[in-house]
């Protein structure tokens, strides 16, 4: 019996097809997670449904750094109503 792989993209792909009707392809997480733009109802799923610690290694799988990361997650909070307590804490300590 072979452990599954932790798979971020599945996990975020997953919570934004819970929340939205519209639908979502694995080539439209870089840009929601690279510039916080994007349909509203993924950017409250992907930044309020999944945590810090997935959408860092999804991040990082995708060639994003952490401040781009957090200055997506300000831009969705203000643009999409994305609200996330662990990401508040996370993108206060780059001053957004």
């Amino acid at each position: 019996m072979s452990a599954k792989t932790f798979d971020p993209a599945a996990m975020a792909l997953n919570a934004i097809e819970n929340a939205s009707r519209v639908p979502i392809r694995r080539e439209d997480l870089f840009a929601l997670i690279a510039t916080g733009e994007g349909d509203s109802s993924h950017l409250r799923a992907l930044f309020g449904d999944v945590d810090l610690h997935t959408l860092s290694r999804l991040a990082d799988r995708l060639g994003v750094d952490d401040f781009t990361l957090a200055r997506s997650y300000a831009r969705a909070r203000e643009s999409a109503a994305a609200a996330n307590a662990e990401l508040d804490d996370f993108a206060a300590q780059y001053g957004l």
